[in-house]
């Protein structure tokens, strides 16, 4: 069977495909429109692309899966905006919406006949021929679930939803097994941790649903305020077995200065950041409070489905489940002997999951251990080499790339890496990354100023080989997504100054010799000549822009920045060489 796994209209849309129950091709739409995030959109390009990449039409397509339920928009989406109206006027925030405006919004744009011809139109109008199967709505929690437990590997598991909502649940609470997802409860809007973490991260001057990322990066150079933590208890109320938030500083009230939190908000901390200001110690002690309050509400929830149901794994997806310090105080908790994170966690992955729920639905074996994430797109060497003949560029071919690559990193040369199907998700784990030698203080500095163009305080990632990961971290494991931190162990935390963060901790790629061959033979090739098998690892883009789907994507930045060399598939160029 092949089901077509899609999402849209939202944040992150992207699409997969699942062939007899076999993930088979997954990306988000921004990495096409070359767009961040294609928020809003469908995801046209990622679709036609999939299906042209497999030799398939839509007459090949048994259903698409959609990962949001429009049949809860016939009844119980207007009962329960009715019901939060009359509680605590869920959305009046958003620019004095009248009821009638937001009944149009949320209700009928949402009334399932008209997503269904909208999802018709939109790949009718792509040109992809075919016929256009049937349409299933999916849960959009039960979507994330599903990416997260049937890629896990784990015979059983409990499972975190956490987001910013999807349809009105926030946060979701299952256990999965052989017999399939089990609903144990869910927490409502406007309860979101998502919503919580974009309002403290617009109030800080950064963009929210885009930069949560900048928020929990600043959060190590705070410090303990016992006033802004007294403060914040006002907007979000830890309790012993979950959490409340109080839509007065997110959604409600008046919104004269941001539109995720509201003029109470200022009233309780203060003046906003505006975009681009100074950061001071104030800003970055609003960010440890915040991630303090978010790492308190997530341990909250982790004892409350406990309760519920006691295990010793742990799946977690849904936009939140990229804040990778989180992941790190979950995984240590004890009692969690297997903890896997969605590496595809934003919107995209309940493209993902709906198609594999729905696989499971129809009888398909599922259950295969997710190692990697190279299911995008990718291009011949003979393509690759049309491409940098047509544009007349001076390149030559190694007879190892990944050695040519390892000799580079120890020469402390920047370079960007263009090789195999691009990583869905994210983080850029060796197939689309600019590399660099980490035991260069000065290599953070160099990236972030020549290359990425973006705040010379956030960190950066490495990437370290799987038989070395003791060696470095801390209660090690094997962690191949950069999904959840780490701590380096003591030792090294001068020497590898520029890929740890300011509280000793790392977001760790671990790299599989098999799983991930290229990145490992790189590596290996640095450790050859260094003594250490470590790299500096960050995705291959500037500041504000997707990574790099294209070759032509990877040229233009590469000449466009401070790089010094590309392997681009088995080619070299690098700067001042002809």
């Amino acid at each position: 069977m092949n089901i077509l796994g899609l999402i849209g209209y939202g944040y992150n849309p992207g699409a997969a495909l699942v062939v007899n129950g076999q993930l088979v091709a997954h990306a988000e739409e921004e990495r096409f429109t070359r767009l961040k995030g294609s928020h809003f959109v469908f995801p046209r390009k990622s679709v036609a692309w999939m299906l042209q990449d497999n030799g398939l039409s839509m007459d090949d397509i048994d259903v698409i899966a959609w990962g949001w339920d429009q049949d809860l928009y016939r009844f119980q989406m207007p009962l329960f905006y009715a019901r939060n109206f009359v509680r605590h006027s869920l959305f009046r925030g958003h620019g004095g919406s009248s009821i009638a405006n937001v009944i149009s919004q949320h209700w009928l744009e949402q009334w399932p006949s008209v997503i269904r011809e909208k999802i018709k139109l939109e790949l009718l109008s792509s040109g992809i021929p075919g016929r256009i199967p049937p349409i299933k709505f999916v849960s959009h929690h039960l979507s994330h679930a599903a990416s997260a437990f049937y890629l896990s590997g784990f015979p059983e598991s409990n499972i975190l939803v956490v987001d910013g909502s999807g349809e009105r649940y926030c946060t979701s609470l299952y256990h999965a097994d052989g017999e399939g997802i089990h609903e144990l409860e869910h927490i409502e809007m406007p309860n979101s941790l998502g919503w919580f973490y974009a309002a403290m991260t617009e109030y800080l001057g950064f963009i929210p649903y885009r930069d949560e990322g900048k928020v929990m990066g600043l959060a190590p150079y705070g410090e303990c305020d016992n006033a802004i933590l007294e403060s914040l208890s006002q907007v979000i109320c830890i309790e012993e077995e979950g959490y409340q938030v109080n839509p007065e500083y997110t959604l409600l009230g008046k919104h004269n200065s941001g539109k995720h939190f509201s003029d109470a908000l200022i009233g309780l901390l203060g003046p906003a950041r505006r975009y681009g200001a100074e950061l001071s110690q104030r800003h970055k002690n609003i960010a440890f409070a915040t991630q303090y309050c978010l790492e308190k509400a997530i341990l909250a929830v982790l004892k409350r489905i406990n309760s519920l149901h006691p295990g010793d794994h742990l799946c977690v997806a849904g936009g939140v489940a990229l804040n990778c310090k989180m992941n790190g105080v979950l995984r240590k908790q004890s009692g969690i002997k297997g903890f896997f994170v969605q590496p595809s966690s934003t919107d995209a992955g309940s493209a993902l999951g709906a198609a594999l729920w729905y696989a499971r639905q129809q009888g398909e074996r599922l259950g295969e251990t997710l190692v990697h994430t190279y299911y995008g797109s990718g291009y011949s060497d003979e393509t690759i080499e049309t491409i940098l003949k047509n544009n007349g560029l001076s390149y030559s071919r190694p007879e190892n790339i990944a050695a040519t690559v390892g000799l580079a990193l120890s020469q402390d040369k920047l370079v960007g890496v263009f090789q195999g199907r691009a990583e869905f998700g994210a983080r850029a784990l060796g197939h689309r990354s600019i590399l660099a030698n980490p035991l260069k203080k000065d290599a953070r500095d160099r990236v972030n100023a020549r290359v990425k163009f973006r705040e010379a305080w956030r960190p950066f990632c490495p990437s370290v080989l799987n038989e070395e990961r003791d060696r470095y971290i801390e209660e090690a494991c094997f962690a191949p997504f950069m999904a959840t931190a780490f701590q380096l162990k003591a030792e090294y935390r001068e020497l590898l100054a520029s890929i740890v963060h300011e509280d000793g901790s790392i977001r760790p790629q671990t790299v599989d010799r098999d799983a991930h061959a290229f990145m490992w033979q790189c590596i290996d090739a640095f450790r050859q000549h260094t003594g250490h098998g470590i790299v500096l690892n960050t995705s291959f883009n500037v500041r504000g822009q997707p990574i790099v789907e294209s070759p032509g994507d990877a040229i233009g930045c590469f000449f466009s920045s401070g790089l010094d060399a590309l392997a681009i598939g088995p080619f070299w160029l690098e700067k001042g060489t002809h």
